[in-house]
């Protein structure tokens, strides 16, 4: 899609739904420092299921993962709160969203191809042995720590 266009004129976003390691592992709990990636072709990060808990997350479909829809060439630099709506990813891969009435089309950041083309390569070398699970050395803060995030503020450069 390139360059986000004025006035409403195209939303990009970036993730593979639900081939997404991070939206298939949202608390953490297999993901963590020291965590074993698969950087050949791309990234993969494989999920191990050790629980129903992670068994469901892992089941995650495109029409169940929303997405707030943010308007970057204002509300976002100008930390002003809100959104404009949400939309499930179903709705992002279709090439149209609808915002305040008007069909936008969208565009991805990522392969979702790619990232099925990943996700069976780390599958198979996992079967064949040639790439081993490891738990992460740490882990890292899920939204039970409290932590914040903070907007980081520009500062002029003299």
């Amino acid at each position: 899609m390139g360059v986000l266009k004025p006035n409403l004129g195209n939303a990009n976003y970036c993730s593979a739904g639900q081939l997404s390691p991070l939206l298939n592992d949202p608390l953490y709990r297999t993901i963590g420092i020291g965590t074993r990636i698969f950087l050949g072709r791309g990234i993969g990060i494989p999920i191990p299921i050790l629980n129903e808990e992670i068994c469901r997350y892992t089941a995650v479909k495109d029409k169940e993962i929303w997405a707030p829809i943010v308007d970057y060439s204002e509300a976002y630099p100008q930390c002003k709160p809100g959104n404009l709506g949400e939309v499930n990813y179903t709705e992002l891969k279709s090439g149209k969203i609808l915002i305040k009435g008007k069909k936008v089309p969208t565009g991805s950041l990522s392969s979702y191809c790619k990232a099925k083309k990943i996700a069976k390569i780390l599958k198979d070398w996992i079967q064949k042995g040639k790439f081993f699970l490891t738990e992460p050395v740490a882990s890292l803060p899920g939204p039970e720590t409290g932590y914040t995030f903070k907007p980081l503020k520009e500062r002029a450069i003299k």
